[in-house]
């Protein structure tokens, strides 16, 4: 554990630090430690639940170090530029996501602009490049549609090719005409494509996923060859791509935008279907993985997979040796906000168990819900400094690769090497 003392080079005593103990414990920022003990004692004696404006003045009052350190891992949405800035100058949050209500009735110059005064400010308070994000997976789910063009899904653009090679040149194709509007907005994160396999027919309960019109196919050799190729294109305009939503929604049966939902299939089922378009991809390509709020039953049953250790630390970085970026699905989901602990719980159990960016795409407060739970377990020894460490090294090395130097980057740009394992494997049998 990495005290908070540690982590304020800039407190001019230890007073300021034990001062700063005080708030967070009882989550109260006061402007003296009189002040502050005296609202500690009081909510003591209380017991009262701290509110989200006491939770935010923790926050913004939290030692530098530790804020960067914690915020570094949160990507959150906005409506207004102007809320983002105190995080932002703060190095509060690793990233952010732009979506529909940010692009309406936008050029694209103007949302370029916009999104690089986020990087220019987020500079002052992090040395690692901002995170900027969206959904543009295509055809139902656009973000950034307009400014940029519309397109059908990727699914039913490659569904009328014949071989393996039309397939992939269609998806080439279409990955370049994605990958030259996101490139010149200034984007380097894609949520997308979608790698679950294609329901046979529309669940009944499914009221916002909608998988059937989004996923590419029930083949997963289909799957696995347009993603492919997907992938590595928009990788060549440094654009990472993000293969959604682990560990499968084909079998879910409830709606996780709404309610708490399971994923009953065995192992075995799932590794011979389900699992292979993400199992393969992730030695084929430098993707990124989103993870789903769907219980694996045969995996943990008591968790989402989006916060359990089992799912991400035993099975993904164990058993698949996956070293690229994880990312939640969207933590403002009824899955999470009606599990116990809600969205603060879940977000320090996502990060301990390997997660790198904790995803918050709905505007609003709840993003010092998440930072103050992290900072409260930071401060219990609940985060291991080591887990912390690792997960640094990853985002170091995506910023390395597709943090936009410039916008508009030339088709003939080299892709960055396809996976981190497979890079490490490469290097170790040269040697």
């Amino acid at each position: 554990m990495i005290s908070l003392q540690q982590d304020w080079p800039n407190a001019k005593s230890a007073t300021k630090t034990a001062a700063f103990l005080t708030l967070l414990a009882f989550g109260v920022a006061a402007g003296s430690l009189t002040a502050a003990t005296d609202q500690a004692q009081a909510a003591s004696k209380s017991k009262r639940t701290l509110s989200l404006a006491q939770k935010k003045r923790v926050v913004l009052n939290a030692p530098p170090e530790v804020l960067r350190m914690l915020g570094g891992h949160v990507m959150i949405g906005y409506y207004r530029g102007w809320q983002l800035t105190p995080l932002l100058k703060r190095g509060a949050i690793g990233g952010v996501f732009v979506t529909r209500r940010n692009a309406k009735r936008r050029s694209r110059k103007a949302i370029a602009r916009e999104l690089q005064s986020f990087r220019t400010l987020a500079a002052e308070g992090s040395s690692r490049p901002l995170l900027i994000a969206t959904d543009q997976e295509g055809g139902l789910v656009a973000h950034m549609t307009p400014p940029l063009k519309r397109q059908t899904s990727l699914g039913d653009a490659v569904k009328r090719a014949k071989t393996p090679q039309e397939r992939s040149e269609i998806a080439r194709q279409f990955a370049i005409k994605q990958a030259i509007g996101l490139s010149d907005l200034g984007i380097n994160l894609n949520f997308s494509p979608v790698v679950d396999l294609k329901p046979a027919k529309r669940l009944r309960r499914d009221r916002k996923t909608h998988l059937k019109r989004r996923a590419i196919s029930n083949d997963p050799q289909i799957v696995i060859e347009a993603a492919q190729t997907y992938c590595n294109t928009l990788a060549g305009w440094r654009i990472l791509c993000t293969l959604k939503h682990f560990p499968g929604l084909q079998g879910v049966k409830a709606d996780t935008h709404i309610s708490q939902a399971e994923l009953k299939k065995t192992r075995q089922e799932l590794e011979a279907s389900d699992w292979l378009p993400f199992s393969k991809l992730i030695d084929k390509t430098p993707a990124a993985m989103m993870i789903g709020h769907a219980k694996l039953m045969a995996v943990d049953k008591h968790n989402p997979a989006s916060a359990s250790k089992h799912v991400i630390g035993t099975l993904l970085r164990g058993e698949w040796n996956y070293d690229g970026i994880i990312v939640t699905d969207d933590l403002d989901m009824g899955a999470i906000t009606k599990r116990p602990g809600g969205i603060g719980k879940a977000a320090v159990d996502s990060l301990t168990a390997g997660t790198d960016i904790l995803l918050l795409t709905h505007d609003g407060d709840v993003v010092f819900e998440v930072l103050y739970a992290l900072l409260k377990a930071h401060e219990r020894g609940l985060i291991k400094p080591e887990v912390l460490a690792r997960s640094r090294q990853r985002l170091d090395r995506f910023a390395m690769r597709f943090s936009p130097r410039e916008f508009a980057w030339p088709q003939g740009f080299p892709l960055p090497t396809p996976a981190p394992q497979r890079a490490a494997a490469t290097t170790a049998s040269a040697n």
